[in-house]
């Protein structure tokens, strides 16, 4: 997504032997041998998930892919499971993101993903006071109450709700909820990732976490409207969807 937006992109990531490297085109990857965390993901009729999880992937550890004094404009951490127990660095100037997903995931021994018990101390081990956070209604049994206390300890939180939209939650306590944009759905799967690099990237440029909703919204319509990595929005094709709706 950030590569679409037109970024300069750094991956650091595990990787197996026969991963396609070619969807990597264009990115600086810097990646270690590993398992890569997966899912299987079912969805009945009214689109509820069902997820089992087939591997847990590697734990990750960044330093030794960053060069010395190296720096960054934003920085994103998107666990898919557990590959961190703690948030694992500080960049200093950047504005910072972390995807909750994966560390709000718990695993029945049959594999069925299901919340984890303890999603306060997760989600508190990954996020930092001025980071911002992403998560989902379907992440955790009370998405609202966990939002709002991350937001109580100065993080910048972001509920998604997938077609009721998404609700910000601010430092200084009050929320906001912004309406989603109609979408013709055909595959949800990394809509979320989508709508949160959107999100970041727009706040980095702007500073505004307004423009930001608003340009993550409509790259999530977007998002779910093709399979696969087909739902990668383009930049041109955001603004065309933020033109149409304003209409």
């Amino acid at each position: 997504m950030a590569r679409s937006l037109g970024c300069e992109v750094t991956l650091i990531t595990a990787l197996e032997p026969d991963f396609p490297l070619g969807i990597l085109d264009g990115i600086d990857l810097r990646a270690a041998p590993g398992l890569v965390a997966r899912y299987e993901n079912r969805y009945d009729a009214r689109g509820n998930r069902t997820q089992r999880l087939l591997a847990p992937g590697s734990d990750l550890q960044l330093v030794p892919h960053l060069l010395p004094g190296e720096t960054f404009d934003l920085v994103f951490y998107a666990p898919a499971y557990h590959e961190f127990r703690k948030a694992p660095l500080r960049f200093k100037g950047a504005v910072v993101g972390v995807s909750l997903q994966g560390a709000l995931r718990a695993c029945e021994p049959d594999g069925r993903v299901v919340p984890n018990p303890r999603p306060l101390e997760a989600a508190r081990a990954l996020v930092r006071p001025g980071w911002c956070a992403f998560l989902s209604e379907e992440d955790t049994a009370a998405p609202e109450a966990l939002a709002a206390a991350l937001a109580a300890e100065k993080t910048l939180v972001v509920l998604t709700r997938g077609y009721n939209g998404a609700t910000l939650f601010e430092l200084d306590g009050s929320t906001q909820s912004y309406p989603a944009l109609p979408a013709l759905a055909t595959e949800p799967t990394g809509a979320g990732d989508c709508f949160a690099m959107a999100f970041m990237v727009r706040l980095a440029e702007t500073d505004s976490v307004d423009q930001a909703m608003r340009f993550a919204l409509a790259a999530g319509a977007l998002a779910v409207e093709a399979p696969g990595l087909a739902g990668i929005a383009t930049r041109a094709a955001i603004e065309e969807r933020m033109t149409r709706e304003a209409a």
